[in-house]
C-alpha cells in the first residue's frame, strides 16, 4: 500500500476484492465475524484450521 491515498476509494476497493489466499494450503481465506460471551466483536480468517 505503499504510496497509496486512504482516500483513493477505487484502489481501497480493488485491494479488497482481491481475495486472500492461505500460505499454506493456497485456498481463499474466509474471513467471519465471532462474538466473545462478553460480546466483544473480532475478525477471524479461517483456512486449514487456522
Amino acid at each position: 500500500m505503499a504510496g497509496k491515498s486512504k482516500t483513493n476509494v477505487s484502489a481501497r476497493a480493488e485491494s479488497k476484492s482481491v481475495s486472500k489466499i492461505c500460505s499454506l494450503c493456497g485456498n481463499k481465506v474466509e474471513v467471519v465475524m465471532a462474538y466473545s460471551p462478553t460480546g466483544k466483536k473480532s475478525m477471524k480468517r479461517l483456512c486449514c484450521g487456522n
